[in-house]
């Protein structure tokens, strides 16, 4: 199994590695039909990978807490914590009342726009400030023991 994931990594990489030489050269001079369909397969396989790799992260974690029950306190607890973080997040970010210009149609965002950006923000803010305290920490534990 573990030959089976390593060639499958090692083809990912490679075809990540191939449509990105693709999208630098495709056109060095300027935007063309073809840079635009470079750079518009690449977003699809970031797209890919994205999706299997929340797929493998919820598969794996599910067979985690089924080899090992005991896992599923602290699951449930990290669980309602990001909930709890997105919908404070959310709620913060409704109470703004500010407008963000759209320069391309000479007007305004919509509201519901800028309350899911905002609130997208706000909730990237929270993870690196946790991640942030979580390196400290662990630094700090480490030194000590």
């Amino acid at each position: 199994m573990e030959k089976i994931i390593k060639y499958l990594l090692i083809a990912l990489m490679a075809v990540s590695i191939g449509l990105v030489a693709w999208a630098v050269f495709a056109t060095p001079d300027g935007a063309t039909v073809e840079t635009a369909t470079a750079v518009g397969a690449n977003l699809y396989w970031g797209y890919a990978l994205l999706a299997l790799a929340l797929i493998a992260a919820v598969f794996g974690a599910c067979r985690d807490l089924l080899v090992k029950p005991e896992g599923l306190k602290g699951a449930i607890f990290s669980f309602v914590a990001i909930i709890a973080i997105v919908v404070i997040a959310y709620v913060v970010a409704n109470g703004h009342d500010y407008q963000i210009v759209d320069l391309q149609n000479q007007g305004y965002f919509e509201r519901g726009d800028t309350v899911i950006t905002d609130a997208c923000i706000i909730v990237f803010y929270v993870a690196m400030a946790g991640a942030v305290v979580a390196a400290i920490y662990s630094a700090v534990s480490d030194a000590l023991k």
